[in-house]
């Protein structure tokens, strides 16, 4: 007849080797998930690293990369968003502003600045004085006013 104690001692090397084999299947799970994630994340270029977050609120990438090389770093700027852009994604009108804030950095934003970053925005509205230094077929202009 088995003890309570030798019966304790069995069950305990079960649970053991139970959760050693459990254990050793969702390791070998997880390192083929590392794989597929390193590889995802190696095919990303260099702008979608950059730009990351930003790929669900803008509508092209090379918006934000003109307009860094179009404002100087120590100028201030302006986000104006509006109806006229084409290719909006959800996010863009509440967030566009927000996100220039950090990809634009160390230029800062200013209600009265003189860069105006025109997203699908009217841009005769910004009077005649505006000149339009670059733009793209979805409605996003980058300018100034003189």
């Amino acid at each position: 007849m088995i003890s309570g104690r030798q019966l304790a001692v069995v069950a305990a090397r079960v649970a053991v080797a139970a959760s050693v084999v459990f254990g050793a299947l969702y390791f070998v799970k997880a390192l083929s998930d590392l794989d597929g994630r390193a590889r995802a994340n190696s095919e990303l270029s260099f702008g979608d690293r950059e730009i990351a977050g930003g790929n669900a609120i803008l509508v092209s990438q090379d918006d934000a990369y003109d307009a860094r090389s179009l404002i100087p770093p120590g100028a201030t700027y302006r986000v104006r968003a509006g109806s006229l852009l084409r290719n909006a994604k959800p996010l863009t009108s509440t967030y566009v502003e927000s996100w220039y804030r950090y990809f634009l950095m160390p230029r800062r934003p200013a209600s009265n600045a003189r860069w105006i970053i025109c997203y699908g925005c009217d841009a005769s509205g910004l009077g005649p004085s505006f000149e339009n230094l670059w733009h793209d077929d979805n409605g996003v202009s980058i300018g100034r006013l003189r």
